[in-house]
């Protein structure tokens, strides 16, 4: 029964301790439209993009115009501040629909989170 609880704890901590060193931000996208997500982080040296992702969809392509939402995954690279920018634009980059920042911290560990 302790070996039990100890594999349990043992398994929180490393969940814990895993999902301080990747930040998600969700966005979505309406399909059929002509617009994408594009990103910038200002400092490269702080973060970096690990993946972008299609999550989990209801509709899943099955109607035109649906909704779909996107993971974008970031890792800390060593301490300190910086802004990851989404932007919402159209396919030939004329036009910035919606622009969404983010402040983000890594601390001397590694762990990321947006900070106000």
């Amino acid at each position: 029964m302790f070996l039990f609880f100890l594999i349990i704890i043992s398994a929180m901590l490393i969940s814990k301790y895993k999902s301080d060193k990747e930040l998600e931000i969700v966005v979505k996208i309406n399909g059929g439209i002509p617009f994408k997500w594009e990103y910038e982080i200002e400092d490269t040296t702080v973060c970096e993009l690990v993946k972008i992702y299609e999550k989990d969809n209801e509709n899943k392509g099955a109607i035109v115009g649906g909704t779909i939402h996107y993971g974008y995954v970031f890792k800390g690279l060593k301490e300190g501040k910086t802004t990851i920018i989404l932007k919402y634009v159209s396919i030939d980059g004329d036009r910035v629909v919606k622009q969404e920042r983010y402040n983000v911290k890594v601390d001397e560990n590694a762990n990321i989170s947006i900070v106000s």
